[in-house]
């Protein structure tokens, strides 16, 4: 029988599919793939908090924490005996995406710039805010909810 969930419940099971899934291609492979904490697993419905001041419909939907960092320390994670309960809270909490314009993600993404394509702020570990980036970029976002975002 097939029953109603709740946006809370949805999103747990949303991460938890997530995590038996890089774990799955971790244990079968010593890898796994950054689109596994994307849309078809883990929707936008789930993982956009906000979009920037200076976003107007054009420009990208940019994860806080680049995938690639949050997929090595899964990995990492799953190398320390983590269990798959263990890692769905983890990209629960670290797995955000903020919209934001093409300009600002030439200043992310440029070398010329700050070159935080793929990586955190110098000295960042997990732990850390996890808006570091936005705010090395001087990117002023609001949260879903109309609220101001939490200071970097």
């Amino acid at each position: 029988v097939r029953r109603e969930y709740s946006f809370g419940e949805r999103y747990e099971r949303a991460c938890l599919r997530a995590a038996m899934n890089i774990r799955g291609l971790w244990e079968e492979k010593g890898s796994s793939d950054t689109r596994l904490i994307e849309g078809l697993l883990l929707p936008d419905d789930f993982t956009v908090v906000g979009h920037s001041r200076a976003f107007s419909g054009q420009g990208r939907r940019e994860h806080v924490i680049p995938r690639l960092v949050v997929i090595k320390e899964v990995h990492d994670m799953l190398e320390r005996g983590a269990t798959d309960a263990q890692i769905a809270v983890f990209i629960r909490d670290h797995v955000k995406i903020v919209r934001i314009s093409a300009e600002e993600c030439l200043r992310l993404d440029r070398k010329d710039q700050l070159d935080l394509r793929q990586r955190m702020p110098m000295g960042w570990a997990f732990g850390d805010d996890i808006y570091a980036r936005l705010s090395a970029a001087d990117i002023e976002w609001v949260s879903m909810n109309g609220s101001e975002a939490p200071p970097g």
